[in-house]
C-alpha cells in the first residue's frame, strides 16, 4: 500500500471548512471500559435505558441543516424510537425498525406510515448497539441525525458517560443457529452459529489508498468498541461531485470525513486507525442490523456490505423470526 499522504489545501467544490464537528471530542477510549466493567455486555440477562438525558447538536451529513438531538430513558420493551420535534404528534413518531426503512443510499432512512423520515441513524444506531442500549426516546428538531466527526465516538462516549439503568424485562437478542445468507452479486452477508459476537468484514477499493481490507471483530471486547466508534465516515474525490448532483453531502466537510484522492488522503487529521475504513463499514453494519431491536448472537461475515444490504439482511432477519416465532432462530 502507498504511504499515505496528507494536503493543506484544496481545489475541490465541496465545502472543506474547518466546520465544528459537533460532541465531545476523544475519550471513548476511556469511557468503554468502564461502562463494559459496570454492565455485563458479553450476555445481559435484562433490557437496559440511559440513566439520564443525553444531548447533541450538529449539522446533517446530506441535508447540512442544523439539528439538535436529545435521548431520553424509556421504559422496558418501549424499544429504540424517533421523535421528530419540530413536526405535530402523533404522525411525528418513528420506530427504528427494519420495516420502516424507506431509503439505503448512502446512509439509513427511516420513515412513518405517515410519510414522515429522520436520516442518517446508522451511527446513532450503532453506538446504542455498542454500548447496549434497548430502549431510547430520541427526540430531533429537524429530518437528520447530525454526523458529528463522522464517527459513533461522542454517541458512545456521551452514552457511556450518562451511564445506563437496568429495567425487569428480559432482553431479546437474536441466536444464530443456522447459517443464512444475503446476497447481491459479488456482495454478502453470511450469518452463522457462534457463541458471541463476531463481525468479520472485507471491503475492496482497488482504484485508491483504501484497497483491500479484512478484518474479524469480537463485539465483546471494549477495546474494538472503542476502534469501531472512532472510524469516521469516507468518501473519494471522485463520488463528491456526483453526490452533490444527487442532493447529498450537503453537510460535508473534513472534519467530519475522510476524502482519499488516489494514493493521499485529503485530510489534516491522519488515519485514527490503519483499518479505518473497514472498521466504519463494520460500524454502519452494526447500527443497520441494530433495526433489530437487539444484538445478533453469532458470526457474521460480510462482503462489501453497504446500507443497502444491510437493512435487507435485518429485514429478512426479522421476517424469518417472525415466521418461525423462535428468536434463537434465523430461516431460509
Amino acid at each position: 500500500m502507498n504511504a499515505i499522504r496528507t494536503r493543506k489545501k484544496s481545489v475541490w467544490s465541496w465545502n472543506l471548512a474547518r466546520r465544528p464537528a459537533g460532541g465531545p471530542k476523544g475519550g471513548v477510549g476511556d469511557v468503554v471500559p468502564r461502562l463494559t466493567s459496570e454492565q455485563d455486555m458479553r450476555n445481559p440477562a435484562f433490557q437496559r435505558t440511559l440513566k439520564k438525558t443525553v444531548e447533541f447538536a450538529g449539522v446533517g451529513l446530506h441535508s447540512g441543516e442544523a439539528c439538535r438531538v436529545v435521548l431520553t430513558p424509556a421504559s422496558a420493551d418501549a424499544g429504540i424510537v424517533f421523535q421528530r420535534t419540530d413536526l405535530a404528534a402523533p404522525d411525528n413518531v418513528i420506530a427504528a425498525i427494519p420495516e420502516n426503512v424507506a431509503c439505503a443510499n448512502h446512509g439509513t432512512t427511516l420513515t412513518n406510515e405517515a410519510g414522515v423520515s429522520v436520516a442518517t441513524v446508522e451511527h446513532l444506531m450503532a453506538a446504542l448497539a455498542l454500548t447496549g442500549v434497548d430502549n431510547v426516546t430520541v427526540d430531533i428538531d429537524g429530518p437528520e441525525i447530525p454526523i458529528l466527526d463522522g464517527s459513533a465516538a461522542a454517541f458512545v462516549t456521551e452514552i457511556a458517560q450518562a451511564g445506563l439503568s437496568e429495567l425487569r424485562s428480559r432482553r431479546r437478542p437474536l441466536v444464530i443457529t443456522e447459517t443464512e445468507r444475503v446476497a447481491d452479486g459479488e456482495r454478502s452477508i453470511k450469518v452463522e452459529p457462534h457463541a458471541g459476537r463476531l463481525v468479520e468484514i472485507e471491503i475492496d477499493f482497488g482504484d485508491c489508498l483504501i484497497g483491500r481490507q479484512a478484518l474479524c471483530l469480537d463485539l465483546d471486547d471494549p477495546a474494538v468498541i472503542a476502534r469501531l466508534a472512532s472510524a469516521r465516515t469516507f468518501c473519494r474525490l471522485n463520488e463528491v461531485e456526483a453526490l452533490r448532483a444527487a442532493g447529498l453531502i450537503r453537510g460535508g466537510a473534513l472534519s467530519n470525513g475522510i476524502v482519499v484522492d488516489g494514493d493521499r488522503v485529503l485530510n489534516e487529521e491522519p488515519l485514527r486507525d490503519p483499518a479505518e475504513f473497514a472498521l466504519h463499514k463494520a460500524l454502519d453494519l452494526i447500527g443497520d442490523l441494530y433495526l433489530l431491536g437487539g444484538p445478533v448472537i453469532g458470526r457474521i461475515h460480510a462482503v462489501k456490505p453497504g446500507h443497502d444490504l444491510n437493512t435487507r439482511a435485518a429485514l429478512y432477519l426479522k421476517q424469518a423470526q417472525a415466521e418461525t416465532r423462535q428468536p434463537a432462530r434465523a430461516t431460509a
